[in-house]
């Protein structure tokens, strides 16, 4: 946990000089990016010029000292406030600065700028702005390093959305975008996951099979897929009641760490659902409390730390919510449910808690 926190506030501060983080963790540090598309990213280190693969790269990360960078930098301390909606719009303010979009040197500008509006505009579950947002984003830099990223956030908004044949088009289109655009084959297999997960046809032992199944054949090659992967292993385990194996699937997962905060997200959340259920396979209160403490403390995590994780935060404060009313901390509860009203005033989830309660 003191590494994860570490990382994350390294992460906030303001770049000293260009970096890129590796899907293995690793951060390389470099005098000056040159070039981020979504086939490679490459890189001045000294005298000497070298590249990396996009799919070998996790995060590009450019130094933002410069004056000319004050609004971009001002739109990132709002944005890791998380006041989504101030920092999409200081974002496009950003965008429509032409002597800085046009400026020598800063072409990296836009297509960061752009990314992080359609973030934003995730964090506020505005479905329809991001699908739009994407759709500027592809227009605007054809070969964007946030060309799969962005369709992959362009499909899990039609699926929280229930947008199923949405979703399926965009990933088939992803599919085929690895083929006639060369995107890395990474995304072949991101999008190979997303439609298994739309495939209803699939249940039980199925489905536990063929994720585990595609969970391996990523495992050396791209792991950040077979993280997402085993996430889903063990959010199958946990619907089939296995709770003791799936935490282990979720503990492995959040001590490995990789992936990124979606997939640490997730197995946080998985890791809270096996925690929850075992209370509610208990009679007695004295033994259901210290799981159900542990369920909150996860789902509030998932919450608080990961609030860019739409699809995750809504159902996680619903469960801390009723997981409060449970051991008997009526006003958390509250707390929490208040809190699901400000910042999803429109989810399913805050009117399944708010019905739990008993509030208006």
């Amino acid at each position: 946990m003191l590494s994860l926190l570490a990382t994350t506030i390294l992460a906030l501060m303001p770049q000293a000089q260009d970096s890129i983080v590796l899907v293995d963790g690793t951060v390389l540090e470099v005098d000056k990016i040159l070039t981020e598309t979504f086939k490679e990213v490459t890189y001045k280190r000294g005298r000497s010029e070298g590249r990396k693969a996009s799919e070998e790269v996790l995060e590009v990360r450019h130094k933002v000292g410069a004056s000319v960078l004050e609004d971009y930098v001002y739109a990132l301390e709002v944005m890791d406030s998380k006041k989504y909606a101030d920092a999409a719009g200081v974002f496009m303010s950003v965008l429509e600065d032409e002597k800085l979009m046009n400026r020598k040197g800063y072409e990296w500008v836009r297509q960061h700028a752009l990314f992080r509006r359609i973030r934003c505009m995730n964090s506020l579950a505005d479905f329809a702005a991001v699908s739009a947002a994407v759709d500027q984003l592809l227009a605007d830099v054809p070969d964007t390093f946030f060309y799969a990223p962005a369709l992959l956030m362009k499909a899990q908004t039609k699926m929280d959305s229930g947008d199923k044949k949405g979703a399926e088009k965009v990933f088939k289109r992803l599919q085929d975008d690895v083929v006639s655009k060369g995107l890395p084959q990474r995304w072949s297999r991101e999008a190979e996951l997303g439609l298994l997960l739309l495939n209803d046809k699939l249940k039980g032992d199925d489905r536990q099979r063929a994720l585990q199944g595609l969970a391996e054949k990523n495992l050396t090659q791209f792991p950040t897929v077979a993280a997402r992967a085993r996430v889903e292993v063990g959010n199958a385990l946990v619907g089939e009641g296995k709770y003791d194996e799936a935490r282990t699937f979720f503990l492995e997962i959040i001590k490995e760490g990789k992936g990124g905060d979606s997939v640490l997200a997730a197995a946080i959340s998985g890791k809270g659902d096996c925690s929850y259920r075992q209370a509610l396979s208990m009679d007695s209160p004295a033994e259901q409390k210290p799981y159900l403490e542990e369920a909150v403390l996860d789902f509030l995590t998932v919450a608080s730390v990961y609030r860019e994780e739409v699809r995750l935060v809504p159902r996680a404060m619903y469960f801390a919510g009723d997981s409060l009313k449970r051991v008997g901390d009526s006003g958390g509860a509250r707390q929490v449910a208040n809190r699901l009203r400000q910042l999803f005033p429109a989810s399913s989830w805050k009117s399944k808690l708010f019905k739990e309660l008993n509030l208006q």
